[in-house]
């Protein structure tokens, strides 16, 4: 009868586990039939359409779980709540930048490659560097919160083409094909533009503020908090009916990466990159997070990873902390018992902002990359990479691949070649999977962490409130 009851109410973590289990056998298997890029694409369509309704769901998720838990709370438990999760995950993912580097310093994964090219000049680090956290700023606090749902701000080099004639030059397009008299130079600008991609630091901004002032109205603001709870119940409801096609994304989209992934090609030099960067992962999830946790909450913080299981299955198997966002919600607050006031404050904005293994990768590949091209690191050149690493772990897009965009916006930073990077390319889909889940295994321990440090009012007794109730029936 116990063995019954299990099943039942771990029927969906059972399925995923096979899904991920017969995932990478097939994928295996039919790889050595060597399959057209049409099968592969066909494969991996159940796990595109599963990645679609989950992001289509993330947006409606984060506002309304944001603005009903901050809604509801009365008193200035609001800001305690923000400010705590805040300063607890600046810190974990400072640790997590430290272990990081020391990890790729004293394993020097990149030190077995023969290779060496000339020192590149580091004048532009700083002004990258300031770009990276002009930047941060500037999504922030966007000037249209609409548009924010869409796009984000990012500062790109624009390459002009710049006509020389005698003392005077003039700009031309870069397909302009005619020169009169003159040479042709090009001159690299800095600009400021706004790129596809939801700016999810100024929405978060936006909504932890709104909510905030909404705590602060009691009984006046009832109807607008009763209106945003009725999204969260209905978006959490669309989320539960989505889960049930979970484990189909997932077996298609592991077993469409098998097929098209071969570790076993990448030689010795990729496989101490990969130990390297796993045990930065290691040490930081199952020694560092646990012992905090321990010491600030007197709790086992390996039950709490048991009880996240299934959400740290969907990290992996997704790669996304966005996609996992509703399982890690449910974990949280019917496994674990967390106060939905809480969770639904700090998981969105954990999803985001708490990416401390994005941070351990932002910081050995670039390391990596300098060893694997022979370029001896000055101490300047760590703490850029170090710095930039860390700044840009804070607000990235919670997405399958945007380490590898970090790694890129380290290198422009620091002034490192690209040479190198086709072999991170290579395991790029498996190390991503693993970062994904310390992060989603982080936001978990967070939100016992600071539901410690916060006592609660007991729950308004308003209109809004029978909703919230019942708001996971």
């Amino acid at each position: 009868m116990k063995v019954s009851e299990f099943i039942q109410h771990n029927l969906l973590l059972i399925f995923t586990i096979l899904a991920i289990v017969l995932g990478l056998v097939a994928g295996i298997v039919c790889r050595l039939f060597g399959p057209s890029s049409d099968t592969v694409q066909l494969v991996q369509f159940p796990g595109e359409l599963f990645l679609c309704m989950l992001k289509m769901l993330v947006l409606p998720l984060i506002v309304s779980s944001i603005i009903t838990g901050l809604g509801n709370i009365t008193g200035s438990c609001a800001g305690r709540i923000c400010a705590l999760s805040m300063v607890y995950t600046a810190c974990t993912s400072l640790v997590a930048t430290l272990i990081g580097l020391t990890s790729v310093l004293t394993i020097q994964p990149g030190k077995y490659s023969k290779s060496s090219t000339n020192r590149l000049s580091q004048n532009d680090a700083m002004a990258s560097a300031k770009d990276v956290v002009f930047d941060l700023l500037r999504n922030i606090v966007p000037d249209n919160i609409v548009a924010a749902t869409i796009q984000h701000a990012s500062t790109v080099l624009v390459k002009e083409e710049r006509m020389e004639s005698g003392g005077s030059s003039s700009y031309m397009k870069e397909d302009s094909s005619m020169e009169v008299n003159g040479t042709n130079s090009s001159i690299v600008a800095k600009k400021t533009v706004m790129v596809d991609g939801t700016n999810i630091l100024g929405v978060l901004t936006y909504c932890i503020v709104f909510g905030v002032m909404l705590s602060q109205l009691g009984h006046r603001g009832s109807a607008v908090t009763q209106f945003f709870t009725g999204i969260n119940i209905v978006t959490l409801k669309m989320i539960k009916l989505v889960m049930w096609f979970s484990p189909l994304g997932i077996m298609s989209l592991i077993m469409g990466q098998m097929m098209l992934s071969d570790i076993m090609e990448t030689g010795q030099t990729i496989s101490i990159y990969i130990a390297t960067e796993l045990a930065g992962l290691a040490v930081h999830s199952l020694v560092v997070l646990p012992a905090l946790h321990f010491v600030l909450t007197r709790h086992n913080p390996y039950t709490v990873y048991i009880k996240s299981l299934p959400a740290l299955l969907t990290a992996f198997a997704t790669s996304s902390s966005a996609a996992a966002l509703p399982v890690t919600m449910q974990c949280v607050e019917e496994r674990l018992h967390i106060d939905r006031r809480i969770s639904r404050v700090i998981l969105p904005v954990g999803a985001t902002v708490n990416m401390d293994g994005a941070a351990i990768y932002a910081v050995i590949a670039p390391v990596f990359i300098a060893q694997y091209n022979g370029i001896n690191l000055s101490l300047g050149d760590v703490i850029t990479i170090s710095s930039t690493a860390f700044l840009s772990s804070i607000g990235i897009a919670s997405v399958p691949g945007v380490g590898f965009a970090m790694l890129m916006l380290v290198l422009q930073t620091v002034g490192l070649p690209d040479r190198g990077l086709a072999l991170l390319v290579t395991i790029d889909w498996l190390l991503d999977r693993f970062s994904t889940t310390v992060n989603v295994a982080s936001d978990c321990l967070v939100v016992g962490v600071v539901s410690r440090y916060t006592n609660l009012p007991p729950r308004d007794p308003s209109p809004a409130q029978p909703m919230l109730e019942n708001d996971l029936v």
